[in-house]
C-alpha cells in the first residue's frame, strides 16, 4: 500500500507517482512532512510497533507489516509505503488501523493490486 498527500491533480497515473516518489524525487504538488510525525502517528495506532527511525515494524494478528518511506529530504517524507504479510489482509481491523493512521495525515491510499487510488481525506493531524 502506498500513501501520499497531494495539493492538486498531478495528471499522472498513480503508479507513475509511486515510481517517482520511490526514487526520493520531490514532485510538485505532493506534500512533504516530517518523518517524526508519521512515526508518532503509527506509535499511537500501534503502541508495540518497533521504531527503527528509517522504518517501522509490527507483528501481530498472525502476520506483520513494515512501514517505509519515500524521502523528499533527509528528515521529510512524501510517501508512506506499507508492506504487509500475506495473511494480514485477513485482519480487517489491523488493515483499517493502518489506513486510518495514514488518512489522519491527509494521505490517500493507493492499492497497486487494484490500481485504485482512493479519495484523499482531510488531515486530522497537523503536519
Amino acid at each position: 500500500m502506498y500513501f501520499w498527500r497531494q495539493t492538486k491533480d498531478l495528471q499522472m497515473r498513480p503508479e507513475q507517482v509511486v515510481d517517482r516518489l520511490a526514487q526520493d524525487t520531490p514532485l510538485n504538488g505532493v506534500i512533504a512532512f516530517p518523518r517524526t510525525v508519521v512515526r508518532e502517528v503509527f506509535r499511537k495506532a500501534f503502541p508495540d510497533i518497533t521504531d527503527g527511525d528509517a522504518d517501522l515494524d509490527w507483528e501481530g494478528a498472525g502476520s506483520y507489516f513494515q512501514v517505509g518511506f519515500g524521502h523528499a529530504t533527509t528528515k521529510d517524507v512524501h510517501m508512506i509505503v506499507v508492506t504487509c504479510g500475506h495473511s494480514l489482509v485477513k485482519s480487517e481491523a489491523t488493515m483499517n488501523r493502518i489506513i486510518d493512521a495514514c488518512c489522519s495525515l491527509g494521505c490517500a491510499l493507493y492499492d497497486p493490486q487494484t490500481g485504485q487510488r482512493y479519495e484523499q481525506p482531510e488531515p486530522k493531524v497537523e503536519v
